[in-house]
């Protein structure tokens, strides 16, 4: 372990592996040079912190960054401005930026993790905790001793991991799609429709971040490089086409999202027009009913009905006339 390690802001850890005697174990930075010349293969990991960018390129050995060409790289982890997975080939480096989230759960934080692959060595680059790294750190030691024959396999590991945190955020969010539709065949709140908005956004958000990744997967698989092993590109191959189940599925949900939404509007419209329609039968009732105490309400000298000794009596017979005759009509209608 690094004394880096003890100190505040970035942090270093350095490994080598030896695939003549399946060992491995932690290195000093000063040491490198000598592990590469030694054919082991060496994986640095900077953690830069959560603070300001640091200068990764300050924090590596001088003479590795002169021998590999480093010094021609610009971290994405030095920037603040917003970046995508991308793929970067050097003279003698492929440097990949993968864009994720930085947990399954995590609505807002986004993770960027980069990967230097040069020959014998390989540097990640990410700031902060990093589900990525916690991944790769759960499952490489075991494959490196059981299954890996080629350094790639570090490289192979580190997309698979950021493919499977892809995988589990659509999980998540397809559980959240799943409650909004369920939401909304009940209600369509001012707080279902937040929701709704919110269950897009993530969607969008994920979609954004796994077509750059696919592309990235898409160019190292056609133009192959000595710096990934063939058998390596074949199963970055296999990624592609889980990225494209991945997108099919992110279009699916939000046609679900869609269509949930329709129907709520749907229920909503229908549920209105009988609102109106029973008003309007209620409208339909009391128009003569009233037209008629407008009539009888006025203040004429001469109307031969007030004299009538029944007249009162036969007005309410003719309102009761008039509404059983609009009911009965109404009913015929289907209008009530």
């Amino acid at each position: 372990m690094d004394e880096a390690n003890a100190r505040p802001g970035p942090a270093i850890h350095a490994e080598f592996f030896d695939f003549c005697d399946r060992t491995h174990g932690d290195l000093r930075l000063d040491d490198m040079a000598t592990q590469l010349a030694a054919g082991r293969f060496v994986w640095i990991d900077v953690d830069c912190g959560p603070g300001a960018p640091a200068a990764v390129l300050d924090l590596l050995p001088a003479d590795v960054v002169r021998s590999s060409g480093l010094a021609a790289v610009r971290f994405a982890s030095e920037s603040r401005s917003e970046t995508v997975s991308s793929l970067r080939r050097h003279e003698r480096l492929l440097h990949v930026v993968l864009v994720g989230t930085r947990s399954p759960e995590d609505e807002d934080g986004e993770g960027v993790f980069e990967v230097l692959v040069g020959e014998g060595f390989l540097i990640s680059v990410h700031r902060g905790l990093s589900a990525l790294l916690a991944g790769v750190r759960r499952s490489y030691v075991h494959d490196f001793k059981h299954h890996a024959s080629t350094p790639s396999f570090l490289f192979y590991e580190i997309c698979n991991h950021h493919i499977e945190l892809l995988l589990a955020t659509h999980g998540v969010i397809e559980g959240e799609v799943e409650e909004t539709r369920r939401t909304l065949r009940h209600s369509t709140d001012e707080k279902t429709l937040d929701s709704l908005a919110r269950v897009g956004d993530r969607l969008l958000s994920l979609r954004r971040h796994a077509i750059p990744t696919r592309r990235v997967f898409e160019e190292l698989v056609a133009r192959k490089t000595n710096l990934v092993s063939d058998a390596t590109l074949g199963f970055l191959g296999g990624m592609v086409d889980t990225i494209d189940r991945l997108l099919a599925d992110i279009g699916a949900d939000r046609e679900i999202l869609d269509m949930a939404l329709q129907h709520s509007l749907t229920v909503m419209s229908h549920r209105t027009n009988l609102t109106m329609n029973r008003l309007a039968v209620v409208s339909t009732i009391f128009l003569p009913l009233t037209f008629l105490c407008g009539v009888y309400g006025m203040n004429f000298a001469f109307m031969p009905e007030i004299e009538w000794r029944h007249g009162y009596g036969f007005f309410w017979l003719l309102s009761a006339a008039i509404t059983v005759t609009l009911v009965v009509t109404l009913r015929r209608a289907r209008l009530l």
